[in-house]
């Protein structure tokens, strides 16, 4: 899906894309409303630079220690947790597996995740309905569209949808002050809902 993305957009837009995914307010880990607490990260920052960096040695014996050390701790977590939560930490721990089989099945993929994401994990998207907004781009002015977005964020109930857009608006803006085109606007709005997949592929079939 990146290399699609990467033949439609520019390289501004590549790299707009890149800053919006490790946009917290806009992708972060599925909440758990129960708890009020997000699902972990299978990495951290830190700890993802450092799988990075033993990745690009090729060194495997490290790297699937790093990640086995993480997924020890993640399976004593999910024997503590129940039903939707206890879920979401086997997928992590399936991504984490996942990782490791890319080290030699999908070493493209697992270098393009690494130079897009600051950490790493599962990931939702906080905004709905983009396809909306693409047509307004698409078809309106600037103002007309900033105007679409204030409508859709006041009548918002939910804090943080309400905060994505907010977020998403000013990339949309900054867009507009790169003297990018409205037709590739219109497509990176509609596409971000989609962009979760990008982590999704890494996954074993």
């Amino acid at each position: 899906m990146m290399g699609h993305m990467n033949m439609t957009m520019t390289k501004t837009l590549d790299s707009v894309m890149r800053r919006v995914l490790n946009d917290a307010d806009i992708f972060g880990p599925p909440f758990d409303k129960g708890l009020r607490i997000s699902i972990p990260l299978l990495f951290q920052k830190e700890n993802w630079k450092q799988l990075k960096e033993i990745f690009e040695k090729r060194d495997k014996t490290p790297f699937n220690s790093l990640i086995d050390h993480r997924l020890q701790s993640l399976r004593q977590e999910a024997q503590n947790a129940q039903d939707w939560r206890k879920a979401q930490i086997e997928k992590l721990i399936s991504l984490g597996e996942s990782l490791k089989n890319a080290f030699d099945t999908k070493p493209n993929l697992l270098t393009q995740l690494f130079n897009t994401f600051d950490s790493f994990g599962l990931i939702k998207c906080n905004l709905r309905d983009m396809e909306d907004y693409g047509e307004i781009i698409e078809n309106h002015a600037s103002s007309v569209v900033e105007q679409f977005f204030l409508y859709k964020i006041n009548k918002e109930k939910e804090w943080y949808k309400k905060r994505a857009l907010k977020k998403t608006l000013e990339y949309v803006k900054e867009l507009y002050d790169m003297k990018i085109d409205a037709l590739e606007i219109a497509f990176f709005v509609r596409k971000l809902e989609s962009l979760t997949e990008f982590v999704e592929v890494i996954k074993d079939e």
